[in-house]
C-alpha cells in the first residue's frame, strides 16, 4: 500500500498535467504546422465574399496595413482574441484595415454571431477553406500583418494575455 505523501504526489502530477493540456488547448484551435506563408514574402492574393455578397481583394487595401485575422464561430481562443482585433482596429483605423476571414462556416452562423458579438470588422467567408489553406492557417485564432506594400511582417497564432501589446508592438513601425 503507498504512503499518503506518494499519493499526494501522483495527484499534485496529474492535475498539473491535466492543466497543462488544457492550458495549451485553450490557446490555439487545432494543430500547430508552419504556416504556408513566411515572414518577408508577399502576402498571397485572394478574392472573397463579404457578408453583404461583395467581392473582396486583398489589393484592394494596398497602401493600407491589413490584418488578416483567420477565425471560426466555434473557436474559444478565437472568441477571446476578436475583441482584441476590434480594438486594434479601432486604434489604428486611420493605418490598418483588419479582415476577419472566416474559416469553412455557413453565411447565416456567421452573420449571427458578427450580429451578437457586434463586430465591426470586414468580415470574409471562406467557405471552402482555399486562402486559409493558402496561408497555412491551420491553427486558430491566426493573425498574418502585411505592410502597406503587401509583404507579411508578422504572424501570430492562439490568444495570450499580451496579445494586444505583441501586435501593437509589430504595427507601430509600419505606420
Amino acid at each position: 500500500m503507498e504512503d499518503d505523501e506518494a499519493v499526494t504526489t501522483r495527484k499534485i502530477i496529474c492535475v498539473c498535467v491535466i492543466f497543462a493540456f488544457i492550458t495549451g488547448g485553450i490557446s490555439s484551435c487545432g494543430y500547430h504546422p508552419k504556416p504556408s506563408v513566411d515572414i518577408g514574402q508577399t502576402a498571397p492574393s485572394f478574392k472573397l465574399p463579404d457578408l453583404d455578397g461583395g467581392e473582396i481583394t486583398l489589393e484592394k487595401y494596398k497602401g493600407k496595413i491589413v490584418l488578416l485575422d483567420f477565425w471560426a464561430t466555434w473557436c474559444s481562443p478565437c472568441r477571446m482574441t476578436m475583441p482584441v482585433v476590434e480594438k486594434l482596429s479601432k486604434e489604428y483605423s486611420d493605418d490598418m484595415v483588419v479582415l476577419a476571414v472566416n474559416m469553412r462556416e455557413t453565411k447565416d452562423t456567421v452573420e449571427n454571431y458578427v450580429f451578437e458579438q457586434s463586430i465591426q470588422s470586414q468580415v470574409l467567408l471562406d467557405k471552402e477553406g482555399t486562402v486559409s489553406a493558402t496561408y497555412g492557417a491551420y491553427a486558430i485564432p491566426m493573425q498574418f500583418l502585411i505592410d502597406r506594400s503587401g509583404i507579411v511582417r508578422h504572424i501570430q497564432t492562439g490568444y495570450g494575455s499580451n496579445m494586444a501589446s505583441q501586435m501593437r508592438a509589430q504595427i507601430e513601425p509600419l505606420r
